[in-house]
């Protein structure tokens, strides 16, 4: 799997092949294909796995900023998710792969739900709806990071600091 994780960071993975995964891993292609018969069910078996990683981070994001103000709790979940995608930004890859989307939505509604029960617990509490509207937002955004930096390697970091402070500065402003 890290193999495979190195390989589609760097190549893509559709440009991937499971010979090359298995050439780095220093192992068979036919004990990779043992354990995986397709690079599809690979793929699944690695973002199945990340999932639970970024699900338990959130969770314990969850247990430490109960009752902070939004802010507070947007700045945490960004820096949380900052460091998850620096030590595994194969997310990225997977989450995002086009085709048969099938098997990533219950991953994204589960990260989704996460991030809306953060904001839910807010104080002063959000307006109704907006702990799933920013639940929706907040990923985008990281999207946006990840985008941007591929396209202008050095980028990522100044532009999540401009996507922090105008989701701070949206917080921050009364609502109407």
């Amino acid at each position: 799997m890290a193999a495979a994780a190195a390989l589609f960071v760097e190549k893509g993975y559709d440009a991937t092949t499971m010979t090359e995964i298995a050439a780095r891993a220093g192992a068979s292609i036919g004990s990779l294909y043992l354990f995986f018969p397709t690079k599809k069910l690979l793929a699944q078996a690695m973002l199945t796995e990340l999932a639970d990683k970024l699900s338990a981070r959130l969770d314990g994001l969850q247990a430490r900023t109960s009752g902070w103000t939004a802010i507070a709790i947007a700045d945490a979940l960004f820096d949380e998710l900052s460091l998850f995608l620096a030590a595994d930004p194969v997310y990225a890859v997977l989450i995002d792969l086009p085709g048969d989307d099938g098997w990533r939505q219950p991953v994204r509604a589960r990260r989704r739900g996460q991030i809306g029960a953060l904001f839910a617990h807010a104080s002063p509490a959000l307006p109704p709806g907006q702990p799933e509207r920013l639940a929706l937002i907040v990923p985008q955004l990281m999207r946006i990071t990840l985008m941007l930096g591929a396209e202008r390697p050095g980028s990522a970091e100044a532009v999540l600091a401009e996507l922090r402070a105008m989701l701070r500065h949206h917080l921050a402003w009364p609502p109407a």
